[in-house]
């Protein structure tokens, strides 16, 4: 059984992870940067090796590979509108829900690709860590969310990791989650130069 501290020191771990391999990030997308999370969490803390297994297979998205690109195409779902310069629309959203039971705390993820094999661009992935139950119970609530905009593939990023962005879920309701972004920075990669983001969001729930 895990300890709520073990636990508390993995999460510790995932975000040390994202934060360490953004300020690398040249040459990488965001997918990179997601299974940058899954190496931190294994050399941190062998102990809970099914709990970070956990969350990397959630930062990785669930594998559904298509035949082809058409293929994959038509399987986009769900919306994403970023308000920033320059503003960013992008025809897919995907929401995974993860709860650990003994510890009490789990993650919700928002991105634009299914898996990480589908990435396209621009892309975009969101990371809240949150202690609720059930995912009907986000539903109203403004959260801190970890960002990673990457308007182009092995482009510079735009990002919200030690500053997150607020993040409200408006609803929840069957196979969708709509949520807003209402206030946060994001800094780039390379420069450092900020600008503010708002944005909506119409995930379909896998």
């Amino acid at each position: 059984m895990f300890h709520r501290c073990t636990w508390r020191r993995t999460v510790g771990c995932l975000s040390a992870g994202l934060l360490f391999a953004t300020a690398g990030c040249g040459g990488k997308n965001i997918s990179d940067l997601a299974s940058s999370v899954k190496d931190a969490a294994s050399q941190g803390a062998q102990t809970v090796k099914d709990t970070a297994k956990q969350v990397s297979e959630d930062l990785g998205g669930t594998a559904r590979g298509m035949a082809d690109k058409a293929s994959q195409a038509a399987q986009l779902a769900g919306t994403m509108k970023l308000a920033i310069d320059p503003p960013l629309e992008i025809s897919a959203c995907y929401a995974n829900f993860s709860r650990l039971q003994a510890a009490g705390i789990g993650v919700l993820q928002l991105q634009s690709y299914r898996d990480a094999r589908q990435e396209s661009f621009p892309s975009v992935f969101i990371r809240v860590q949150h202690s609720v139950a059930t995912l009907a119970e986000l539903a109203g609530q403004t959260l801190d969310a970890q960002m990673f905009v990457q308007p182009q593939e092995n482009g510079p990023l735009w990002t919200a990791t030690a500053e997150p962005v607020q993040l409200k879920i408006t609803s929840v309701e069957d196979k969708t989650l709509r949520a807003e972004i209402v206030g946060g920075i994001l800094v780039h990669s390379d420069t450092g130069a900020t600008q503010a983001v708002t944005g909506a969001f119409e995930g379909v729930l896998q």
